[in-house]
């Protein structure tokens, strides 16, 4: 992998800085340059703000003309229902003479650069591609498949248990540990529990890096086939969106209680006596969520992992061992497959240690290329 060249690393930067904020948009940087130097910088702003491209050339003014812009994915088009205008046509207005692009857009597909080189701006292709794929991993699955990219997040001992609650022992990392869940929490757009967990923690499943509330909350989503998540939960407070997965036939009292406080329902067939969990996953990515984080414990993870559901995992292990009194994450029975995790990532938290890698289930396509301009 060829790394980018400094420019792009900056919009690279610039399009990290608002991942998981633009959502249904991807996150996209972009500068312009004149002379060697970055003159404008640009990151997309939340649904229906302006794109990268657009903040850049704003922020440049007159500037923009004659310069190099930068940017980590293909400008887009005019498609009906865009609510905002095309960066193409900003573009070519603004009188840049050269487009450097990391990424073709799987949603734009070509045109934006077809329609670039048309106005005589050149245009180059695949510098820092592969980071720029790897920064949009849940966007691109989305786009290619319609589907949410799933994050299995849990904490284990040394010996692989989660928790021994019979010993007081319910919480097994330490606050860099949960400073860096929160970190994930605000760059995802949901986060989903079983009701199991409702019941043992009553969580309220809020992002809060640095100890106070984001001002972008997940969606919170709860499993529950049967019905058992008490109405008055933490989960039900202020905070973010609510969704419930449930049952076909689960009480219909409990379900108008539940949207008595706000939830949203959705209900799904069952699949050797669990919900369909890829019916779910469709249900989601049609609400325009590109990431989900699991959070459940060892049955909700188990069944993920089962249906080959699960892109990444964020496995925080705890220098503990727990023995005889320990839960186990696998449950005894469940079918999980072997596993062998990619691109694995160790970041120490002390005492914790979070492994982070990929499970090989979903990879970014291999998006289609231009043939460079003649």
């Amino acid at each position: 992998m060829s790394d980018p060249s400094p420019f792009m690393q900056e919009a690279l930067r610039l399009a990290a800085s608002v991942r998981g904020r633009t959502s249904p948009n991807p996150w996209v940087g972009a500068v312009l340059v004149r002379d060697g130097v970055i003159i404008a910088r640009g990151a997309t702003a939340p649904y229906g703000g302006p794109h990268a491209e657009a903040a850049a050339l704003a922020a440049a003014a007159d500037a923009a003309r004659g310069a190099t812009l930068y940017c980590t994915l293909e400008p887009c088009v005019p498609f009906p229902g865009k609510r905002t205008p095309p960066c193409s046509d900003a573009i070519i207005a603004a009188g840049v003479r050269r487009v450097v692009v990391a990424l073709l857009d799987p949603h734009v597909g070509g045109p934006g650069i077809e329609r670039l080189r048309a106005a005589g701006i050149e245009v180059d292709i695949g510098d820092g591609a592969e980071a720029a794929a790897e920064l949009l991993r849940p966007y691109l699955k989305w786009r290619q498949l319609g589907l949410p990219y799933v994050i299995a997040k849990f904490a284990v001992s040394l010996d692989g248990a989660v928790g021994a609650p019979a010993e007081g022992v319910t919480w097994l990392t330490g606050p860099a540990a949960v400073e860096r869940v929160h970190r994930d929490r605000d760059r995802a757009d949901a986060i989903l529990v079983g009701s199991g967990t409702i019941l043992a923690d009553d969580p309220a499943l809020t992002a809060r890096p640095g100890g106070a509330p984001a001002e972008r909350q997940p969606v919170r989503i709860v499993l529950d086939a049967r019905g058992r998540t008490p109405p008055e939960s933490r989960v039900f407070a202020p905070g973010g969106p609510v969704i419930v997965a449930t049952a076909h036939g689960s009480p219909p009292a409990w379900r108008q209680a539940l949207v008595g406080r706000g939830a949203a329902l959705i209900e799904l067939d069952r699949a050797e006596g669990r919900l369909e969990l890829r019916q779910l996953l469709r249900a989601l990515g049609q609400r325009n969520i590109q990431s989900l984080i699991v959070e459940g414990g060892p049955t909700v993870l188990a069944s993920f992992f089962e249906a080959d559901l699960v892109d990444e995992v964020h496995a925080y292990v705890s220098p503990r061992i727990l023995g005889s009194a320990g839960i186990p994450l696998i449950p005894r029975g469940a079918a999980v497959p072997l596993l062998h995790l990619e691109s694995v990532v160790i970041e120490p938290l002390p005492p914790d240690v979070l492994v982070r890698g990929y499970t090989g289930s979903w990879q970014p396509p291999l998006l289609p290329t231009l043939a460079p301009e003649t």
